[in-house]
C-alpha cells in the first residue's frame, strides 16, 4: 500500500522543464512563421484588417495633408469667390443698385429705358398735327407762308367786364344798331379779375385760305386729310361736305378761287385751327392772351379805343354792306396798339380754352392774380373771340366771349396763331406749347345765346365767292 512519492515528485519536475523548452521552441517558431508571412505577404492583404487597418487610416491622411492640402487651398478660395461674386451681383442689381460697380451698368440701362419712355407720349398726337419743336423740322412750304408776328409785352391787366358795361353795350346794341342783345349774352364776361400774361408773339393777320390750303396740300397732310387728320377730327368742310364751302377738293389737291386766297379761312374746326398752328411751330392763343392783345395796356373796349366805329371793323353794321369777311389786311385803321389787324369783326377767332360760363366767377373768387390762365380743364365747347362780319358790334367788344363745339364749322369762325417768345423775336424762333387733345368726358356746361351770331347764319349762297 505504501507508495514511493519521492519518485513521483522527481518525474514532475523534469517534465515541467521539458514543457518549458517545448513551449519556447513552439513560440519561437510561431513568431518566425508570423514574421515570414509578413515579409512574404507585405501589407497588401493585411492593411484592411484590425490594427493595421487603423494604422493605415491614420497614415494615409497625414500623407495627403502634407502633400495635397497646401496646394488645394489656393484653387478653393478662387472657386468660392467666383461663385459668390455673381451671387452678390444679382442681389445688388435688384436692391442696392448704387453701391457697387455692377449697378453702374444697370443704371445706364435704366436710363436708356427711361429716355425711351416719353416717345409713346409724343406719338399720341398724329404726325400731321404734332407740335414742331424746331424751325428746321417745319416743312419749307409751311415756313414760307407763316404770318409775320408782333411782340406783345406781357403784363398784369383786368380781364373781363362789369355788369354796368354790359348793360350799356346792350342799350347801344338795341338803340343805336337795332340789334337783338340781352344782358344774358354778356354775363359770362364778368366779373372782372386780375390776370398776368407773359410775353408772346401774335400774328398780325388772320390765317388765310392760301395759307391753310398750303397746309392741307403739304407733306404733313395730303389728300383726304381734311376728313380726320386734325387730332383724329375733321379739319374743315369742303364743298363735298358743305355746298356753302369755298374749298374745292378734287381727290388730289385743295384749292379756292384766286380772288379769295387772301381772305380768312372759315368753316375750320377748332381741331383744324390747332393743327395748323402747331404744324407751323406756333399755337392757338389762350383766351387771356387774346383779350390782352386786343385791349392793350390801356384796357380799351375795342382794339382802337372805347367807342365803336363801323369804319374800323367789319361787322353786319351797316346792314347794307355786302355779307362775308373782308381780306385779312383790311380795316388797317382799326389795328390794335401793337399793330394787330381785325381783332374786332371780320371772323370770330378760335382760342385754346375750353368754355365755362362761370369760369370768370371762379377766378374772381380766389381774390388772387392768375398767372397765364388756361381756362377750365374740360368742357363741351371752345371759346371764340372778336365777333364777326355776321354780328352786331356788341359781339366785337374785346371783352365778349362766344363758344362753339370744337368740331363745329361756321362761315363766321376763323383763327390766328401765336408763338412763345424765344431768343429770336422776329416770329421765327419758336418754342411752342402743345400736348395731346384730351377727351373732356362729357361736361354739363350749357351754351348760352352768345354762342351764335345775332343774326341767323346766311344761306349757302352767301359765301365768300367772288362777286
Amino acid at each position: 500500500m505504501s507508495r514511493n512519492y519521492g519518485n513521483l515528485r522527481g518525474r514532475r519536475g523534469g517534465g515541467a522543464w521539458q514543457w518549458l523548452v517545448m513551449g519556447f521552441i513552439f513560440g519561437f517558431g510561431c513568431a518566425a512563421v508570423f514574421g515570414l508571412v509578413l515579409v512574404i505577404g507585405g501589407t497588401s492583404g493585411l492593411l484592411n484588417t484590425g490594427f493595421l487597418s487603423a494604422m493605415n487610416a491614420t497614415t494615409t491622411p497625414v500623407i495627403i495633408t502634407a502633400t495635397s492640402l497646401p496646394a488645394t487651398p489656393t484653387p478653393l478660395p478662387t472657386e468660392v469667390l467666383i461663385e459668390s461674386s455673381p451671387t452678390a451681383q444679382e442681389v445688388q442689381v435688384v436692391a442696392p443698385t448704387a453701391t457697387t460697380p455692377p449697378p453702374t451698368s444697370d443704371a445706364a440701362s435704366v436710363q436708356v429705358e427711361s429716355s425711351a419712355t416719353p416717345e409713346p407720349t409724343t406719338a399720341v398726337i398724329p404726325t400731321q398735327a404734332s407740335v414742331v419743336n424746331a424751325a428746321s423740322a417745319i416743312p419749307a412750304e409751311l415756313l414760307a407762308i407763316r404770318t409775320q408776328t408782333r411782340l406783345i409785352t406781357g403784363a398784369t391787366f383786368t380781364m373781363g367786364t362789369t355788369p354796368q358795361e354790359v348793360a350799356e353795350a346792350v342799350r347801344e346794341c338795341v338803340d343805336v344798331y337795332g340789334g337783338v342783345c340781352t344782358l344774358a349774352m354778356g354775363e359770362d364776361s364778368s366779373p372782372p379779375h386780375q390776370v398776368t400774361v407773359n410775353d408772346f408773339e401774335m400774328e398780325v393777320t388772320e390765317v388765310t385760305y392760301e395759307q391753310y390750303l398750303t397746309f392741307l396740300n403739304s407733306s404733313l397732310m395730303g389728300p383726304n386729310s381734311h376728313r380726320n387728320q386734325c387730332f383724329g377730327q375733321i379739319c374743315l368742310a369742303t364743298r363735298a361736305e358743305d355746298p356753302g364751302s369755298n374749298i374745292i377738293f378734287d381727290s388730289a389737291n385743295y384749292r379756292v378761287v384766286d380772288v379769295i386766297k387772301n381772305f380768312p379761312v372759315v368753316n375750320v374746326t377748332w381741331y383744324g385751327a390747332r393743327a395748323y398752328c402747331e404744324a407751323i411751330g406756333r399755337r392757338l392763343p389762350t383766351e387771356a392772351e387774346w383779350e390782352f392783345a386786343a385791349r392793350g395796356e390801356l384796357g380799351y373796349l375795342y382794339p382802337w379805343g372805347n367807342t365803336f366805329s363801323t369804319d374800323y371793323a367789319k361787322t353786319n353794321r351797316p346792314v347794307t354792306e355786302d355779307p362775308g369777311a373782308g381780306a385779312v389786311d383790311s380795316y388797317a385803321i382799326g389795328a390794335s396798339a401793337s399793330g394787330i389787324l381785325n381783332l374786332a369783326g371780320n371772323v370770330a377767332e378760335w382760342v385754346s380754352d375750353w368754355y365755362s360760363p362761370v369760369y370768370y366767377s371762379q377766378l374772381a373768387q380766389s381774390g388772387a392774380t392768375t398767372l397765364n390762365p388756361l381756362g377750365p380743364p374740360a368742357g363741351t365747347d371752345k371759346v371764340l373771340r372778336g365777333g364777326s362780319w355776321d354780328t352786331v358790334p356788341f359781339f366785337a367788344r374785346s371783352v365778349h366771349r362766344q363758344n362753339l363745339p370744337p368740331n363745329q364749322q361756321s362761315l363766321w369762325a376763323g383763327f390766328r396763331c401765336v408763338a412763345d417768345v424765344s431768343t429770336t423775336t422776329n416770329g421765327t424762333g419758336i418754342n411752342p406749347v402743345g400736348g395731346a387733345v384730351t377727351n373732356p368726358g362729357g361736361s354739363n356746361e350749357e351754351t348760352t345765346a352768345n354762342s351764335q351770331p345775332t343774326l341767323p347764319p346766311l344761306p349757302p349762297t352767301a359765301t365768300l365767292q367772288p362777286g
